[in-house]
């Protein structure tokens, strides 16, 4: 439905109160903007995630700016003290914000978007597929595209390609290749945002199925730096190690140095991104994570290097950090873009792990899968989710940071204060670890485990693969086939698991019943802890071109962030999800039966 009269905030508001028994939504005009060239949407009736987990009661309402995709004033209805909190322009006097479209939340539950760092594939698209073996399914810019505008309906906000262990001759070709989608995406992004400023039509349906989609962030090279013995689902001819620390990581992905992302930003409308373009070659900043096994010939040495500048990033004090780990040496890093070293695939014992973490790895991969169990004398990498882990850091005068993570609540409470605009947090010592909750992956019991145990860490992932979506069957990961049974993936003709088959949307359910916490806690671990991981919770800045671009928050419901945002129910069945502000997916079956 679309409203072409102006009202001001107060109408708004009471005509979607009127309206709540109808679950109305309302899409902005393309063609009707405010005098200074915004358009706003509104969310109201909502209840909204708070970074700790909290749910505001009913009644909470978010604008959102259409022309910049990002949050402009937050209003939480009074707490048990009889006050309401607001954030934003429209705090003082709410008739700044000349709203046209409002969405009645129907007080269901508002929440940042999820973002997936690990995903392989879905709806028949692999991105690990460079056209070496199966020619007829090499991955194109237009299957990515379409990939994103799919995984809006599972809520999935923001993903990180992932590739499996691959030859020299994929990476070459596939880091590119999700770079050009990458900036088709946000190129045709800030051209629509452009022409809501300046008043004019709305694009071609053509073009428009692409850019509310997902938004493509860096992506995620799972190998090959691998044990041997833990490949799992890996192509055992690309496993290696990184003998030569970062030059051997730089030859294998064929990464060059940090370099500026281009693209050629003419005026020109394209229904399909231009495949005969050239593509770039890899560069760091196309990275965001590398999950590699940390005992191997060096590994330290590697992380220390593609980990410097993030540990390099000022403290809270004045103190003097020494750059150098280990034997003292130093470990100059050739990107101006941080990555994040992942611990995966590995044999490592407890102790690599400690001295992993000290040299800058963050993240552990699908935590319990393709690594040493957990033994009460030798705990290995899941012994690093004990609180000792911080103690012994501290001894060792090596910590990641130098605060202590904010106390985080396992059964949070709504009337709990809330944390300060902007806030930034600590990142805990223990490392992130991720979680693939199909029920399959990990035993509900050791979810649970895992999650008391360091609920500040836990990151759902699905590490889908291309079969996702798509049912029973043989399926492609990289250039290996894998058999799909219900929820199961198997290598073909093996017990082997490959991947998962399980959405973002699913892996939130379940978790929040194998953990027992409540539905904002689960969100958490899908949005908040994620985006933490990626040091994206808070506003960043990239160089594009010769300008430096401040992108904003993900993973948070905060005036600043970007108004990536799923509407769930208390069952976390996904009702809608915009992106940047712009309807991605509505689920109409589950809308009707609001109606009822």
């Amino acid at each position: 439905e679309e409203e072409e009269e102006e009202e001001d905030d107060a109408d708004v508001d009471a005509k979607a109160a009127r309206s709540r028994k109808h679950f109305k939504w309302t899409h902005p005009r393309h063609d009707v903007v405010d005098d200074d060239g915004r358009h706003f949407l509104r969310f109201v009736n909502a209840r909204i995630l708070s970074r700790d987990g909290s749910l505001s009661s009913p009644g909470g309402s978010l604008t959102v700016d259409l022309s910049t995709g990002t949050i402009v004033s937050m209003v939480l209805p009074p707490d048990d003290d009889g006050d309401d909190e607001e954030e934003g322009d429209d705090a003082v006097g709410r008739e700044t914000f000349r709203v046209r479209s409002v969405v009645d939340c129907q007080n269901q539950i508002l929440s940042p978007g999820y973002i997936d760092i690990q995903l392989n594939g879905c709806y028949g698209v692999d991105f690990s597929n460079a056209g070496d073996v199966h020619v007829d399914k090499a991955l194109t810019v237009k299957d990515v595209m379409d990939a994103s505008a799919r995984l809006a309906r599972t809520g999935v906000t923001s993903f990180c390609p992932t590739v499996v262990s691959s030859s020299k001759e994929t990476y070459r070709t596939i880091i590119p290749l999700i770079r050009r989608a990458r900036m088709w995406q946000r190129e045709n992004r800030m051209r629509w945002q452009q022409r809501q400023r300046q008043g004019k039509q709305r694009q071609r349906q053509s073009q428009r199925q692409y850019e509310v989609g997902a938004n493509i962030l860096g992506m995620h090279l799972e190998g090959p730096f691998f044990a041997p013995s833990k490949r799992g689902a890996h192509d055992e001819r690309h496993i290696r190690s990184p003998v030569h620390g970062i030059e051997t990581v730089k030859e294998v992905y064929g990464l060059s140095s940090d370099g500026s992302e281009e693209f050629d930003d003419d005026d020109d409308d394209h229904d399909v991104p231009r495949e005969v373009i050239e593509p770039p070659k890899p560069e760091w900043q196309d990275v965001e994570i590398i999950t590699l096994a940390p005992e191997l010939e060096g590994a330290f040495s590697a992380i220390a290097s593609l980990t410097q500048k993030r540990r390099e990033q000022p403290q809270d004090d004045d103190d003097d950090d020494e750059e150098g780990e280990g034997e003292g040496e130093t470990h100059p890093s050739p990107l101006n873009h941080p990555i994040v070293v992942s611990m995966g695939h590995t044999s490592a014992t407890y102790q690599d792990g400690l001295t992993a973490l000290s040299h800058g790895a963050t993240l552990l991969t699908h935590l319990y899968n393709a690594m040493n169990p957990f033994h009460h004398r030798d705990p290995g990498l899941v012994g690093l989710l004990s609180p000792h882990v911080e103690l012994l850091l501290k001894k060792e005068q090596q910590p990641l940071q130098k605060q202590q993570p904010r106390p985080h609540p396992t059964q949070p409470h709504p009337t709990r204060p809330r944390p300060q605009h902007h806030r930034h947090e600590s990142k805990p010592l223990r490392p992130f670890y991720s979680l693939i909750a199909d029920g399959i992956h990990v035993h509900p019991t050791a979810v649970s485990l895992a999650h008391r145990a360091h609920p500040a860490g836990c990151v759902l992932v699905t590490d889908a693969m291309s079969a996702m979506g798509l049912g029973d069957g043989i399926h492609s990961l990289g250039n290996m086939s894998v058999n799909i049974e219900g929820a199961r993936a198997t290598l073909a003709n093996t017990d082997v698991l490959a991947g998962s088959v399980a959405t973002m949307e699913r892996c939130v359910k379940n978790f929040k019943e194998f953990a027992g916490c409540d539905a904002g806690e689960a969100l958490l671990c899908g949005t908040l802890h994620p985006a933490r991981v990626l040091g994206r919770d808070v506003a960043r800045t990239r160089r594009r071109k010769e300008v430096v671009v401040v992108e904003p928050p993900v993973g948070v419901l905060e005036v600043g962030a970007a108004a990536d945002l799923i509407l769930v129910n208390d069952e976390l069945d996904v009702l809608g999800t915009w992106v940047g502000g712009r309807l991605a997916y509505k689920n109409d079956e589950m809308i009707a039966k609001l109606r009822a």
